[in-house]
């Protein structure tokens, strides 16, 4: 039985809009849905039933198959499908594609014309019969289709085997590790091709900020900081001995040195007001949880991060002492002191993310 991996989450959930009219097109025109994509829908409408091929009672499946014995040729998938209102009983699905007795089964012709025959006369207890064995190899043939297709388990958050792969692959794979970002796990599994890169470079850094806040990046490398000494390390000639003291080996004047590769510069925008305000540090900003989430998981204890954030200057505000609305506004980062539009996109807002 398949058992339960995880819990809706929100940023990778399916529109429910779209399930609502796929799920409306099937009780209305099942013809015109695919086999696979109708028993995904049917599962999704009646989840409290049992999976389709599994040993379950008939009575609490989610759908009954059937075979359409016909000897025309078929033009669909699916011949027709009864629908049950409340869920009190399995579906019923007609099939064209599959059956011991159809086009393409594997009885001959004349068991095909008898059930016809019999049908004819409201006698249908051979069809019945063999319905009993069609069931359970288009069950069967259902789940052959799903064992190789983990999306399918996924999407009915049950435990698939490729999930688990991937988490190792990104590095959340244990449960130490799994449930730690401000960004869902489910969310790094899609930028696992980016995020299982070593050494990890710049542009993957771009493609995924760009691609998950949707908003312009740009990614400067060895932008260099200061770097403060250790007091042990600083040059006192107080001993002779020690390395920092010895001119040409160690000694160094001050109490900081530069550091080229230290620091790395992401910059966002020309954003948008609500954005801009989202990625800076406020107890109320999401956005600016999660950048951080994902430099800190992306760049780990090696590289500190700058995030330069780009206003658009249609967007800008000027300053006015007597306004409630910008009582709390900050000079240089949410406002400016100016008497005509600015001609640049503001960019002096830099944060640190260390």
């Amino acid at each position: 039985m398949a058992t339960p991996l995880r819990k809706p989450d929100p940023d990778v959930e399916i529109q429910s809009e779209v399930i609502d009219e796929s799920i409306a097109e099937l009780r209305t025109k099942p013809w015109s849905v695919s086999f696979f994509q109708a028993v995904r829908l049917l599962r999704r409408t009646f989840p409290h039933r049992g999976a389709v091929g599994e040993f379950v009672p008939p009575s609490n499946e989610s759908v009954r198959f059937q075979a359409n014995p016909t000897l025309a040729f078929p033009a669909s998938e699916i011949q027709s499908l009864d629908w049950p209102e409340h869920g009190e009983r399995p579906a019923q699905m007609k099939v064209n594609f599959m059956g011991l007795c159809s086009p393409s089964g594997v009885m001959p012709i004349p068991y095909t014309e008898l059930i016809i025959e019999r049908a004819q006369k409201k006698d249908n207890g051979f069809r019945d019969f063999l319905d009993i064995f069609n069931h359970r190899l288009i069950s069967l043939f259902y789940r052959a289709w799903e064992k190789y297709r983990f999306f399918v388990r996924y999407e009915r958050h049950e435990a698939d085997s490729l999930t688990p792969l991937l988490m190792s692959f990104v590095g959340i794979g244990t449960r130490g590790l799994a449930g730690r970002q401000e960004i869902a796990d489910e969310s790094l599994l899609f930028y696992a091709g980016l995020l299982g890169q070593h050494p990890r470079s710049a542009l993957a850094l771009k493609q995924l900020l760009g691609d998950y806040f949707d908003v312009p990046v740009d990614v400067e490398q060895f932008v260099g900081k200061w770097i403060q000494l250790d007091p042990r390390d600083q040059t006192e000639f107080k001993e002779a001995e020690r390395v920092t003291e010895q001119l040409g080996c160690g000694a160094v004047v001050g109490d900081e040195v530069w550091n080229t590769q230290a620091s790395v510069r992401v910059k966002l925008g020309p954003l948008g007001r609500e954005r801009y305000l989202d990625f800076l540090p406020r107890p109320e900003s999401k956005s600016y949880r999660v950048l951080q989430s994902i430099l800190n998981f992306y760049g780990g204890t090696e590289i500190d991060f700058e995030v330069q954030l780009v206003l658009d200057r249609n967007e800008t505000l000027g300053l006015n002492l007597s306004s409630e609305e910008n009582a709390s506004s900050l000079l240089g980062w949410t406002t400016w002191i100016k008497n005509a539009p600015l001609d640049r996109d503001p960019s002096e807002a830099v944060l640190q993310l260390n």
